[in-house]
């Protein structure tokens, strides 16, 4: 099959990689390149959430019924929407589908053992882009809930964030996979109000990216939460870190999305509060610790 991936970061290099790996013919198009090939017969986006509209409004060659594969986590600013919510906008005609679990691009390049899940709500899709990726380094499963894949993508990135200011405030492993616990209690109360399977979230694109993100010191957006927990600004955070950190404008969209239909998410909420400068990590935490007690499963 022939694939053509818009963006050569690390993301995009690694699932490149992995399909040529399995016979693929694989063309990346960087930065400002929209002419799609001719020949594309799956097109897989690894581009920052925020920036794919704009992409879309340039694209040229692409074929009306051309299947799209996601690999972008994170919710559109202005709109609320996920990355195949926008997608379907420009190709309405298109089966499209999203591929997200536990991966750091950098291990997934040194055949490092990972799983994913590839989401289509049109199986056969699913199944092409499962094995298109699929492999001895690379056990891909997949789902028909795209909903609940992206939402679990796009959340684990704010969550993660938290994570890393809990770490960066010097607090001990006690608080934060009590925060990480609560994080995903809410991440899945967010998800399955706009659809989600709860049970999906419970999965690898859900709890699995959470406790992957959170923990480890190659993620971005635990690395971003860290700086700021250690003192530093959003934008001395950001600019401490290669390539986009999703977490920090999937944690203003969100912040919308909650406020819009009045769901509570303290933990998403608080953190929005130290993002926007109204309160500092160590104050955002204390918030938390402050409210009223309830049932672990509120």
């Amino acid at each position: 099959m022939n694939h053509t991936i818009l963006g050569k970061g690390a993301w995009g290099q690694a699932i490149g990689q992995a399909l040529q790996e399995r016979g693929n013919s694989v063309h990346w198009l960087d930065k400002g390149d929209f002419d799609i090939p001719s020949k594309t017969d799956l097109l897989w986006i690894a581009l920052p959430t925020q920036v794919v509209r704009e992409c879309f409004k340039n694209i040229k060659g692409l074929p009306a019924k051309t299947p799209i594969v996601s690999l972008s986590k994170g919710i559109e600013i202005a709109t609320g929407k996920r990355v195949s919510e926008i997608l379907a906008h420009f190709y309405p005609q298109s089966a499209l589908a999203a591929v997200s679990g536990p991966s750091l691009a950098g291990e997934i390049l040194k055949k490092v053992p990972t799983a994913l899940v590839a989401a289509s709500t049109d199986e056969a899709l699913a199944l092409l882009v499962q094995k298109a990726l699929h492999g001895t380094a690379l056990r891909v499963y997949r789902s028909i809930d795209l909903i609940g894949v992206e939402w679990g993508g796009a959340l684990k990135n704010v969550y993660a964030l938290a994570a890393g200011m809990c770490a960066g405030l010097g607090l001990g492993e006690n608080s934060l996979a009590g925060l990480t616990t609560r994080s995903l209690r809410e991440m899945t109360r967010v998800a399955v109000h706009f659809g989600a399977q709860e049970e999906t979230v419970q999965g690898l694109s859900g709890v699995g990216d959470l406790i992957l993100t959170s923990y480890s010191r190659s993620s971005r957006n635990r690395c971003v939460g860290e700086r700021l927990g250690m003192g530093d600004t959003v934008a001395q955070a950001l600019a401490s870190v290669d390539g986009v950190c999703e977490g920090v404008p999937t944690t203003e969209a969100l912040h919308k999305i909650l406020e819009s239909k009045k769901i509570e998410a303290p933990i998403a909420q608080e953190l929005f509060q130290v993002l926007q400068g109204k309160k500092s990590p160590k104050e955002g935490l204390l918030a938390l610790l402050d409210r009223g007690s309830k049932s672990e499963t509120e």
